[in-house]
């Protein structure tokens, strides 16, 4: 009997130990349950359940190291979707702090795309449109402290401040690191931008859905209808979507009467279907939209296509048809989880799938439009102190390749000096600050190999209403 105890136990054991070849997560956990559950019924008291052994174990675990506990509901959130998320109390400060917009920054709309916050919108006038910053540009570090990976609230964070202070933003521009430092001011946080184009066409962006981003698409309508305007490029590329009333309000001005969109949750009596009221429709729109065209924008970019308001022209959105709701607990941490999912005015899932444009048209890039900018003349060669057109043509230049901050002025100040001479020791040129003839033809060189952006979606939505490319950056 003492023998086939014996037996049993080493066979347990070696089949134990043959759960140690996995690797992967799946197998050691796998190893783990096996392991509680031979203990389990092999422990002389047979009221403990691997349950029971599991919690204990936990429980010290997180007694020896606290961490441990948020890193593990991190995980179990994490597990659940691409969107479900723990906030520690620190976190959910800086979520609640950032999630209308920046209030003294340097003026820029963020999004988290891969390992870095990535600038999808410069606001006009603000800090980072004066010192040169561009779409497309990476936040690398912040005061020097290195954001590769962090949060988009642990990034905006450090970037906001108190007025008037100062901030060292380096970024990213292809494999280049720029470095600004910035003045804190004021940003309004309007989501919305307009402007009228030759041939009475509206250009009409909004950058995210706020609490008050219907409001100020109802301001912006009034404007353009006191212009008699009808024609609208709707532009919500790169707009990561936000509160869905606000999508669903913005619908309700271009949208027919019917069906906006419709959730659905797990308990059938939250399930509701947003209505547009609108007899007849005002505008004609073209609808610009992209790969980061997200939730809430989507809403309204379906509603107008399934609704035949207008059409959409860009590239596939997103795919983001679930909705998260935020739930904060005793201690300060809070949770979002997604607890229903939207469809669309004529019944479609599109989470995971994104909204297939009408007309499906890609951005490209060209060498930059030389003949924009102030030329060189080659023969004179001033210094700081000087009014010169070719101080003018070296700040253009130098401020987009990144060494220069500040307004496009013909005066030589100091900072025009300084980003001389970096531009200088950069590039195997004696130092020492005079825009000489070499430092000219040199600057035009590296400035030559520039690429911009072609917006052909933009080129297309205004031919859509008979504009021509000529007359779009008039």
């Amino acid at each position: 009997m003492k023998f086939k105890r014996f037996f049993a136990a080493m066979l347990c054991f070696i089949l134990l130990i043959s759960q140690t070849a996995f690797a992967a997560a799946d197998a050691e956990y796998e190893k783990i349950e096996q392991i509680l559950n031979y203990a389990s019924n092999l422990y002389i008291d047979d009221s403990v359940t691997s349950s029971d052994i599991w919690k204990s174990a936990v429980k010290k675990l997180i007694e020896t190291n606290p961490d441990l506990a948020n890193q593990f509901i991190k995980e179990a959130f994490e597990s659940l979707d691409d969107y479900s998320e723990f906030y520690t109390a620190e976190e959910y400060k800086l979520f609640k702090k950032n999630i209308d917009h920046i209030v003294y920054g340097i003026g820029v709309i963020i999004q988290q795309k891969d390992d870095y916050v990535t600038v999808v919108n410069v606001l006009e006038g603000g800090a980072a449109e004066k010192a040169g910053v561009m779409e497309g540009d990476r936040i690398a570090r912040v005061d020097g402290v290195d954001v590769k990976g962090e949060s988009i609230d642990k990034v905006q964070d450090l970037v906001v401040g108190e007025l008037d202070t100062e901030v060292t933003v380096t970024f990213l521009r292809g494999d280049r690191e720029i470095e600004y430092t910035m003045k804190r001011g004021e940003v309004k946080g309007e989501t919305v931008a307009y402007a009228v184009l030759e041939g009475d066409i509206a250009y009409l962006k909004i950058a995210t859905f706020s609490a008050d981003t219907d409001k100020e698409v109802d301001r912006a309508l009034d404007e353009l209808d006191k212009q008699g305007i009808k024609n609208i490029i709707l532009d919500l590329r790169d707009n990561p979507g936000g509160y869905l009333d606000s999508a669903v309000n913005v619908a309700s001005f271009f949208v027919p009467e019917g069906v906006i969109v419709s959730t659905v949750y797990r308990s059938e009596w939250e399930n509701e279907v947003f209505y547009s009221k609108l007899k007849e429709t005002r505008y004609k729109l073209a609808v610009l939209v992209n790969e980061n065209t997200a939730s809430a924008a989507e809403v309204l970019a379906s509603a107008i296509q399934d609704s035949g308001a207008g059409i959409l022209i860009g590239k596939k959105t997103y795919g983001k048809g679930v909705i998260q709701q935020m739930f904060e607990i005793w201690d300060g941490c809070a949770f979002k989880i997604t607890t229903g999912k939207y469809f669309t005015r004529n019944g479609e899932d599109i989470n995971g799938n994104g909204i297939k444009p009408d007309e499906d048209i890609a951005n490209t890039t060209k060498k930059i439009d030389l003949s924009r900018y102030k030329v060189f003349d080659y023969t004179n060669k001033p210094s700081v102190g000087v009014n010169s057109v070719n101080t003018v043509a070296a700040k253009e230049r130098l401020r987009i390749l990144g060494y220069y901050q500040g307004e496009a002025s013909d005066y030589f100040d100091n900072a025009l000096f300084d980003a001389v001479c970096s531009f200088q020791e950069e590039n195997g040129l004696f130092p020492y600050g005079v825009l000489d003839i070499s430092t000219q033809k040199k600057i035009q060189e590296e400035f030559s190999l520039v690429d911009e952006k072609v917006d052909n979606q933009l080129i297309r939505a205004y031919g859509y209403f008979g504009g021509k490319p000529d007359n779009l950056y008039k």
